[in-house]
């Protein structure tokens, strides 16, 4: 099986962010479902978006669910960030530390929460289409770009 170059696994968690966005976004407004659920996946789909631009850039990262840490790489990397990832760590807790018996966790403001992510996204994107591809032809020109 051929190796996935860095742009690839970059969009694939991508992909997989947006499914975690898509959910917060269906399920957040329904108060039946608990604010550790839409946290969770708020917290994952920030998480995916991060490591989906530390991946384009070929940035090496543990395996972890600390956006600070993730944060701190990117800032590390001199890579230009909007202000709304500073917000990113209020996330983490919702990963592991609220999803199990233990302190009652503070309410999450769930409008705030699918904020962030969908800024994170718009900023992952552009980051993720900003870096140049490795492919080449066969004749080794870069792939011709569509307008």
């Amino acid at each position: 099986m051929p190796e996935r170059d860095a742009l690839d696994v970059a969009r694939v968690l991508l992909k997989k962010a947006g499914q975690d966005e898509a959910l917060v976004r269906k399920i957040g407004p329904d108060t039946d479902i608990a604010d550790e659920m839409i946290g969770f996946h708020a917290q994952q789909a920030v998480e995916k978006q991060i490591k989906a631009v530390l991946t384009a850039h070929e940035i090496p990262f543990m395996k972890t669910h600390e956006l600070s840490y993730l944060v701190g790489l990117i800032d590390e990397n001199k890579i230009d960030a909007p202000s709304a990832l500073e917000q990113a760590d209020t996330l983490s807790p919702w990963a592991v530390e609220f999803r199990y018996p233990g302190d009652e966790p503070p309410a999450l403001d769930r409008a705030a929460a699918l904020t962030l992510v969908v800024k994170v996204r718009e900023w992952a994107e552009a980051q993720i289409a900003a870096v140049p591809s490795k492919a080449k032809t066969a004749t080794g020109q870069e792939p011709a770009t569509e307008s």
